[in-house]
C-alpha cells in the first residue's frame, strides 16, 4: 500500500494518483486535493485539515490500545 506524499495516509494502489517527475522521482497522492496542495507549494505541517486528521489518528490509536487492554484483562 502506497503512502500519500502530502498527507502521509496509506491507501489502496488502484485508487489515487502516481506522479513520475522528470528526475525520475515518484510521488503518490491519495486524492486530487493532496496533489493540488502540493503543486501550490503548501507545507503539509501547516494545512489545517491534515493537522486535524493527525489529531484524530492519535486519538483513535489511544482508544484502540485501551480497548485491547480491557479485552486482555477480561480474558484473565
Amino acid at each position: 500500500m502506497p503512502v500519500c506524499t502530502f498527507c502521509k495516509n496509506s491507501y489502496e494502489f488502484p485508487k489515487g494518483t502516481t506522479v513520475v517527475q522528470k528526475d525520475s522521482s515518484v510521488r503518490f497522492f491519495c486524492s486530487s486535493k493532496c496533489r493540488k496542495n502540493m503543486e501550490m507549494g503548501r507545507v503539509s505541517k501547516k494545512v489545517k485539515w491534515i493537522i486535524k486528521s493527525d489529531i484524530i489518528k492519535t486519538e483513535k490509536t489511544k482508544r484502540e490500545a485501551d480497548w485491547k487492554a480491557r479485552q486482555e484483562k477480561t480474558k484473565k
